[in-house]
């Protein structure tokens, strides 16, 4: 109570002494006051809007040196930093219009200036002449330019190496606790359940998921739907984003639902232009038309803008398409005296994946993935008068509906097979499927979520110290109710066990709005941002708790980052524990059908009689926890009389990661006495049983990745040549990812065995990736003129796993483990039979490989603006020595980027 008792005594105190900030904006070129700025401190969280003359107030801070952001559509974003005697009189402040005429265009992703965030502007994001958000992210150091298409889905992940395929439980599960904020607003994938064969296998697995090529994978619905990755990059297109942070280290503690890493995207908002434009790029295309109203002083402003895309795979023919529309309404207000800023806005997107081999393949093939997306949100910000306990409120609203539709039809030619069809246990005659039929598989998910939270901030003084307190809360839900997996047992050919030993799983129809309930999400958290200032230092740390209780598991994560810097000197660092709610699809995975085909007997013209013998497995996984992720990182930054140099070292553990688990099982299967009668179908009756061994599948929190490693940036502001910018930036990073749990394989054996399935030891696969980059550029800002060339080096690209020789225990017929002696089994006689007997697998780069690609941008007076790219412009054919398993191959380098060009034409008036 005396604790508290003097803490209100000392935020009152420094209420009542408050000071303002008083300060003025106009318009460089026309020197007239500019009304409708947006102010912020960003260390406090203090905002204001200028009024119709361009005046402002903010709060006074104790911090000797303050920093303020000035922000206007269709103006360039400055930031200032004022020291505190400069703040007794009134600060003047001019905006530039947002063009290539600037002074200065930094067109290249910079780190931030508190801890290691990575800041991307809107000319970065004009420049990369992006189509949606995972071309810009393919900036950042650790990520690299890849060929382009938009005919497969796009997630991502940081400071790991991400694998030659996003098939991969490592990548899987750290994609998926990519978080992404739009104005405060999360895009959740927690719902999304576009998985055919979500009741069995792994939750990252091809065989779940159909992910590959689509010209080639068995797969359902080829490489389209990202159930249990990450957001859908392709989804977002770029237009309507004025500027994107990316928090690879360790986020505020206002950010849950995470594990891996937080991009915050702001959107654009006020007043603007009509912006037409249209990008074409290999066989892409994408038009767009934007523009911002004021309606008057009592209503505000509205935006509007649209965006079409379409793109084919190849640009040669067009039977693997991709569609995709986005809408976007934003009403923005704000009170007459300033002091509430409101805004809502309505999104309506549809994409569309299409896949039609009609004319290429035999099978007349038709893959479709449809999604529809309905996003309705709400933003309230409330400055609360001087005189009132806490300073700000923010509240943020998001309802979201999505209607989705992955679908696959194809010819099958394969004569009548045997299928089950019961949906209870027992012996029964089967189905027998026509010669010839069309199968047709289907999922259809209606994701629905929401999500709300409120934030109270508070700025006071104790002494030299400075504090700038958030408490907040939010809740979420998450819920399908789709028909789910659509079907019909007659056209899957699917048998778990015959009297040969052949093995399978039965499909059955799974309605999700009947069998999945609402998931939800609590969480509460509070930070403090403590600030001391000396006469040539300052101490920042930002420290803050949370708590979060997710699906019914709670956490207590604990965040923190501070640095201390010393004239041009400054030290950083952060730790931090995030978690990651399962997604509904990895919990709800459904019962699972095991059809056993006990004998097939046809009198061809008589009788066919198929009698199969169904079991079942209820099997969801609601004991799924969320993962974890241990997250910290140590940087070093100076300021050099021609540039910044910043170096960043981290080291990330992941755990309780979500992966499949083998239970060995077994099952009574029924013995029969078959009795003929001539032409007549056959009568039979169980005799008895006999058991038959195999491996259940669980999702289970039994996977962990560790991640380490060291970034840098290097940024020349200063060349010895006129108008030109250099930078420098790599990444170095090693990942060893482990699958804790045992793996299993079930003995086929022609003669009787007590060892039923064989146990195998986890096993380490560990990464290296070294890649260096630099970004040269030439900006004439008389012409509007800026050419840029980014280079790319690939130094090391290593992966190496020992994956056989682990067997160390069987399961014997009564599911016993029995541990074989070590000095056994290098020698014992399972080894021979056992599929996943392999040797050391070792692939590394031998040579280092380079990508150049370039990018021209021209700004016009008249409100043109046109800019065109070209990725490997100098038409690189590199190939690679590869070392796989001791033997040297040479081969063209995979990820090799193509010769490709592309342009874009922009008009405002």
């Amino acid at each position: 109570m005396r604790f508290l008792y003097i803490f209100l005594l000392l935020a009152f105190n420094t209420v009542i002494a408050q000071k303002q900030i008083n300060g003025q904006v106009f318009d460089r070129d026309t020197q007239k006051p500019l009304p409708n700025v947006f102010v912020v401190n960003p260390e406090t969280n203090d905002w204001a809007i200028t009024d119709d003359n361009g005046l402002f107030q903010l709060r006074m801070p104790s911090s000797k040196e303050v920093s303020i952001s000035f922000k206007l559509l269709g103006k360039q974003e400055i930031t200032h930093n004022y020291k505190k005697e400069d703040l007794t009189n009134k600060i003047v402040v001019y905006l530039q219009n947002q063009n290539l005429r600037l002074d200065e265009v930094v067109v290249t992703a910079r780190k931030g200036k508190k801890f290691s965030e990575i800041t991307i502007g809107k000319e970065v994001i004009e420049q990369v002449q992006a189509f949606s958000l995972n071309e810009v992210l393919e900036q950042l150091p650790g990520q690299a330019i890849t060929n382009f298409t938009l005919n497969e889905f796009k997630p991502i992940a940081f400071r790991t190496v991400r694998p030659s395929s996003v098939v991969n439980t490592g990548f899987g599960n750290k994609s998926f606790g990519t978080a992404i904020v739009v104005d405060g607003i999360p895009i959740s994938n927690n719902e999304n359940m576009q998985s055919y064969g979500g009741n069995y296998g792994a939750p990252f697995s091809p065989n779940t998921l159909g992910f590959g090529d689509p010209a080639t994978s068995s797969g359902f619905n080829g490489y389209f739907s990202n159930a249990n990755f990450g957001a859908d990059l392709r989804e977002i297109p770029v237009d309507n984003i004025e500027k994107v942070e990316v928090v690879q280290g360790v986020p505020s503690a206002k950010y849950g639902d995470l594990t891996s890493g937080l991009i915050k995207i702001e959107q654009k908002a006020g007043k603007s232009p009509y912006r037409l434009y249209t990008s074409l790029r290999d066989g892409t295309t994408e038009y767009g038309i934007a523009k911002g109203f004021k309606v008057n002083d009592k209503i505000g402003f509205v935006n509007l803008s649209v965006n079409y895309l379409k793109s084919n795979g190849e640009p040669r023919v067009s039977y693997n398409q991709y569609e995709r529309i986005t809408t976007n309404l934003m009403w923005s207000w704000a009170s007459k005296n300033k002091n509430i800023r409101n805004s809502f806005s309505v999104d309506y997107g549809f994409n569309n994946d299409n896949v039609n081999y009609e004319e290429e393949d035999t099978d007349n093939k038709i893959v479709k993935n449809k999604k529809k997306d309905l996003s309705v949100s709400n933003r309230f910000k409330w400055k609360f008068k001087d005189s009132s306990f806490f300073d700000n409120l923010d509240v943020n609203a998001n309802f979201r509906y999505s209607d989705q539709l992955t679908y696959e039809s194809k010819f099958v030619n394969i004569g009548g097979s045997i299928v089950g069809t019961s949906t209870q246990e027992g012996v029964y005659s089967g189905t027998y499927t026509l010669p010839s039929y069309t199968s047709v598989k289907a999922v259809e998910g209606i994701p629905i979520s929401s999500f709300i939270s409120a934030d109270l901030y508070k700025t006071f003084n104790t002494g030299d110290w400075s504090h700038s307190l958030l408490f907040g809360t939010s809740f979420r839900t998450s819920d399908n109710k789709g028909r789910g997996r659509l079907g019909s047992p007659e056209t899957m050919i699917s048998t778990f066990a015959s009297t040969n030993g052949g093995s399978g799983q039965g499909f059955r129809p799974y309605n999700y709005g009947e069998n999945i309930r609402a998931e939800y999400q609590f969480s509460l958290y509070a930070e403090d941002n403590i600030t001391r200032n000396w006469e040539n230092s300052t101490f920042y740390m930002n420290t803050g708790l949370r708590f979060d209780n997710q699906f019914g598991f709670t956490t207590l994560t604990p965040r923190i980052n501070s640095y201390y810097q010393y004239d041009n000197f400054k030290i950083r660092g952060g730790f931090g524990i995030t978690s990651k709610a399962p997604s509904l699809n990895q919990i709800y995975t459904g019962p699972r059908y095991y059809d056993a085909v006990l004998g097939d007997y046809r009198y061809p013209g008589y009788y066919n009689l198929g009698i199969v013998q169904t079991f079942i497995d209820y099997a969801n996984n609601k004991g799924l926890k969320p993962t974890k992720s241990m997250r910290s990182e140590l940087g070093l930054d100076y300021k050099l009389p021609f540039g910044n140099l910043n170096f960043t070292g981290f080291y990330n553990h992941m755990y309780d990661g979500i992966t499949n688990e083998g239970i060995p099982s077994f099952r009574d299967m029924a013995v029969l006495d078959v009795q003929y009668n001539g032409t007549q179908t056959p009568t039979y009756q169980v005799t008895g049983y006999t058991p038959f061994y195999y491996l259940q599948s669980r999702l289970v929190n039994k996977f962990e990745s560790k991640d380490r490693g060291l970034e840098f940036f290097m940024s020349f502001d200063k060349t010895p040549f006129k108008n030109i910018t250099f930078d420098i930036q790599g990444s170095y990073t090693e990942t060893v990812n482990t699958d804790t749990r045992d793996s299993f394989e079930r003995i086929a054996s022609t003669t009787p065995r007590t060892e039923k399935i064989a146990v195998l030891k986890p096993y380490d696969e560990n990464s290296k990736s070294f890649r260096l980059g630099a970004n040269i550029n030439y900006h004439l800002p008389k012409a509007g003129l800026v050419i840029a060339v980014r280079s790319e080096h690939f130094i090391i690209d290593n992966t190496n796993y020992r994956s056989g020789n682990r067997l160390y225990a069987y399961i014997d017929e009564n599911l016993n483990k029995v541990i074989i002696p070590e000095s056994e089994r290098d020698t014992h006689p399972l080894l021979p039979i056992l599929s996943q007997n392999n040797a050391l697998i070792d692939r590394s780069l031998q040579k280092v490989y380079h990508n150049f690609h370039l990018r021209v941008s021209k700004d016009f007076k008249n409100g043109f603006r046109f800019s065109f790219y070209s990725n490997n412009f100098l038409d690189l054919k590199q190939t690679e020595d590869l070392i796989d398993n001791g033997v040297p191959t040479k081969r063209p380098k995979a990820g090799m980027v193509q010769l490709s060009f592309g342009t874009k034409i922009e008009y405002q008036f």
